[in-house]
């Protein structure tokens, strides 16, 4: 049996109002009020964009899937967990701070912002999965306790899992600090001969892990947290992974605590991908104005997490006649990793019907 997918066509031309009011219809004609119980504590997880990140989906967006809550009398927050790197997002005072400033919270949506990660990023609950890497998954602990959750994510590129949209909004964005850590684990850059001394990776790095050497820039592996941000920004090719090996494997581990994440919330959460302001790199890059690589395209919602990334990727790729790797100008990228492990591991389907809404 397929899943069903629902789509309605969007752009940020299109004005806020209007695409809150289309998310909005997505969710009511699809049905999606069946996951949301009255008296739910109901995460609605975001990502609200590292500064000056631009961007992310703002505020203004969700408003319409936020008052669909309301209706049904659930206990709506938004959530998203702290960044491993130096930022705005790091902890959960700065992290809230950021979240008011950019109308997530009670002002702008009429609800409360609240890290489910704790001040530091170190609430959490280990969720048994026994999975192909862990058998077990560090979540945050109030994900874990909510009763349901309206995941809400950009689709955007990403230097090692190629497409960011469901599975990693849940797998990355839901995981405690450890979790994050565990994730990132495999990925192992290394400098090469090309490099030029010219700072770039070191003046990005996070994690304060680069070095400027004599010849050429070298990385602390002991620091390393394997964010892919010192690939991204050097001009010369000069920063490299296995990609062949480590982002197969990042996308695993992604797959598999997106799998702890929904444990106990069969039929319990609806999945929202924005396919619109689709930048090449994630919403953690702070980088403001960073281009399109596609033209907007619309809203995507599903109860299959597997099933609505598959279904983006999917017309991303058709409307653009390139796969996600050519748009990103890697070839050795592809995002099939997390999606067909996360089938194989009974997150969801990648068999899907469309359902377009006008």
């Amino acid at each position: 049996m397929s899943a069903k997918v629902f789509f309605i066509k969007a752009a940020v031309d299109d004005g806020q109002k209007i695409v809150s009011q289309k998310a909005r219809k997505l969710f009511k004609t699809g049905g999606f009020e069946s996951c949301f119980k009255q008296g739910d504590f109901t995460a609605v997880k975001v990502h609200v964009g590292e500064p000056p990140n631009d961007t992310y989906i703002k505020a203004p967006f969700i408003k319409g899937l936020v008052e669909e809550l309301f209706v049904l009398k659930t206990k709506p927050f938004i959530t998203d967990t702290s960044a491993l790197y130096t930022g705005r997002r790091h902890n959960a005072i700065d992290h809230t701070i950021l979240a008011h400033e950019r109308g997530f919270d009670i002002s702008g949506l009429g609800i409360p912002f609240i890290a489910p990660d704790g001040l530091f990023g170190t609430s959490e609950t280990a969720v048994q999965i026994d999975g192909e890497l862990n058998k077990e998954v560090l979540v945050a602990s109030d994900i874990v306790r909510c009763q349901s959750i309206l995941s809400i994510a950009h689709f955007t590129g990403h230097p090692a899992a190629c497409a960011a949209a469901t599975l990693k909004t849940l797998g990355m964005g839901c995981s405690s600090r450890k979790g994050k850590m565990r994730q990132h684990a495999s990925m192992r850059p290394k400098v090469g001969d090309e490099c030029t001394l010219c700072g770039d990776c070191y003046d990005h790095c996070p994690a304060d892990a680069i070095g400027l050497g004599d010849v050429k820039a070298g990385i602390d592996m002991d620091k390393c947290i394997g964010c892919g941000e010192c690939v991204a920004v050097c001009r010369f090719g000069a920063v490299k992974y296995d990609w062949g090996a480590e982002d197969r494997i990042l996308q695993k581990n992604i797959a598999e605590h997106a799998l702890g994440v929904l444990k106990g919330k069969k039929d319990r959460v609806a999945f929202f991908n924005f396919v619109i302001s689709v930048t090449g790199d994630c919403d953690c890059f702070d980088r403001e104005g960073m281009p399109n690589i596609i033209d907007d395209i619309g809203i995507f919602a599903s109860t299959d997490p597997v099933a609505v990334d598959k279904a983006s990727i999917d017309v991303v790729q058709s409307s653009t006649g390139k796969t996600i790797a050519q748009l990103l100008e890697n070839d050795k990228l592809d995002p099939r990793y997390q999606i067909e492990h996360a089938e194989r591991i009974g997150l969801g389907i990648t068999d899907y019907e469309l359902i377009e809404f006008d």
